[in-house]
């Protein structure tokens, strides 16, 4: 337990039932998620939020940004979401950015805030806390898992267990499932990291937030399922993900190619899941058909991709009809999405899909693997495709290539957009409710 927490002591029995109820989570789970509520109902009462100063703490964790921000989109999100509390704290809250290590407890982040061009926040006056020190919890405050520590969570279950034992609250962002529902997409150690990380949330979490209405059913099912909390929930509620601009820009007629070809963009990481495969062996069959289409893939290689990454630097076409950017930033990738004539999304899964909306915002035209999320996410402002093998989806692509040589291919400019002022401001109404004095485990 960090030594500055209120000194509560935790019963060795709870901290043992804890722990094997996050390896045993179908038989353990319910019960010891049961001894925790009465655990943090034994805490000091909390009293009535003062709107004008601050009395508690909003504690959002960002362990992994603050070592290394690589860039991807869900420290895209943590970083924006931040910055967005950090600007316009909920009413009666300081907030605080907290980190921690496998090793080393939660400390206070004091440090990284300021990279965010935000001030620390001020502590509330009752507390002695320090700017990077260890963390002062008292009853009220909120503990956001805003980073997606999987690693780390789980070796800090002693400081989740005092801040409960202090009477404070502790929510998760939720991005997607797909380590743990689809394993072979990910190493053996990653699957089973993310799958103990997703018990320890079904043990200690108040409230779950997550990035579309599809991952918040698809956590709610296995919650119920596989830990057995069916009518003993947490809280579980979705945001829309925001992005910088919300009104799509003019799409600018491209100058006529003199061969007639279009350019189709692929934008994300390079991995088994995002169906780059799919796309490029359905490419092969077009060119073999001499259909004048070019593909660029922008995405930085992942895992597991060793032959399809020599495949695509050593493609026949590669330099002429097949562009690969691993390494591209922001200002080219708006260039590229400017440039190009459509987007193809062939995930076979996602927790919500960004290039979708930045697609939009170029005023893009899509072409989307028919899956739950991004008929959520793009309604009926994108072209869809089934699964299939890969003749059909050559068909499906040059089906809409006539489409996109006829203006008639679904406009993606009328896809519903936010700002991330607006998706913080759903997602601070979300910790208002999982802040508030009586918690019902079975809401949503």
């Amino acid at each position: 337990m960090p030594p500055d927490l209120p000194p509560r002591p935790v019963a060795l029995s709870l901290r043992i039932h804890c722990r094997l109820a996050t390896r045993l989570p179908g038989l353990l789970l319910r019960s010891a998620r049961e001894r925790l509520r009465a655990l943090a109902s034994a805490a000091s009462p909390v009293g009535t939020v003062d709107a004008a100063t601050p009395t508690r703490q909003l504690l959002i964790d960002v362990s992994i940004i603050a070592a290394h921000d690589a860039g991807t989109g869900i420290q895209r999100v943590v970083r924006r979401l931040a910055e967005g509390l950090l600007r316009r704290p909920p009413p009666g809250y300081a907030v605080r950015l907290v980190r921690a290590t496998r090793k080393l407890p939660y400390r206070y982040a004091d440090d990284y805030a300021r990279t965010l061009g935000g001030d620390a926040a001020p502590a509330p006056r009752d507390r002695q806390a320090h700017p990077d020190g260890p963390l002062v919890v008292h009853a009220g405050d909120v503990f956001v898992g805003l980073d997606l520590a999987s690693r780390i969570v789980p070796r800090r279950m002693d400081d989740l267990l005092a801040m409960k034992a202090a009477g404070a609250r502790v929510t998760f962002v939720v991005y997607d499932l797909l380590p743990a529902v689809h394993p072979h997409w990910f190493t053996r150690r990653a699957s089973r990291d993310f799958r103990r990380w997703l018990s320890f949330l079904g043990l200690h979490a108040d409230a779950l937030f997550c990035i579309s209405a599809t991952v918040a059913g698809e956590t709610r099912d296995w919650l119920s399922r596989r830990f057995g909390l069916v009518g003993a929930l947490p809280l579980i509620g979705d945001f829309r993900l925001g992005s910088d601009f919300t009104t799509p820009a003019p799409r600018t007629p491209k100058a006529p190619d003199a061969t007639g070809m279009l350019t189709l963009l692929m934008v994300g990481t390079v991995e088994p899941r995002k169906g780059h495969a799919a796309v490029l062996d359905a490419m092969d069959l077009l060119w073999r058909r001499g259909a004048p289409i070019a593909l660029t893939i922008a995405g930085r290689p992942g895992w597991r991709i060793d032959a399809l990454a020599e495949r695509l630097r050593n493609h026949p076409e590669a330099g002429r009809r097949l562009t690969w950017l691993p390494a591209i930033d922001d200002a080219a990738l708006s260039r590229r999405y400017d440039s190009a004539d459509g987007l193809i999304m062939a995930s076979q899964a996602e927790g919500f899909g960004l290039p979708l909306v930045e697609a939009a915002l170029h005023g893009l035209p899509i072409l989307a693997r028919d899956i739950p999320v991004f008929r959520e996410v793009a309604g009926g402002h994108a072209r869809y495709f089934a699964n299939g093998g890969a003749a059909q989806l050559a068909d499906a692509i040059e089906r809409w290539a006539a489409e996109l040589r006829a203006g008639t291919a679904p406009d993606s400019r009328g896809l519903p957009l936010s700002t991330w002022d607006d998706s913080t401001a759903r997602f601070t109404a979300l910790l208002q409710r999982a802040a508030a004095p009586v918690a019902d485990e079975s809401r949503d």
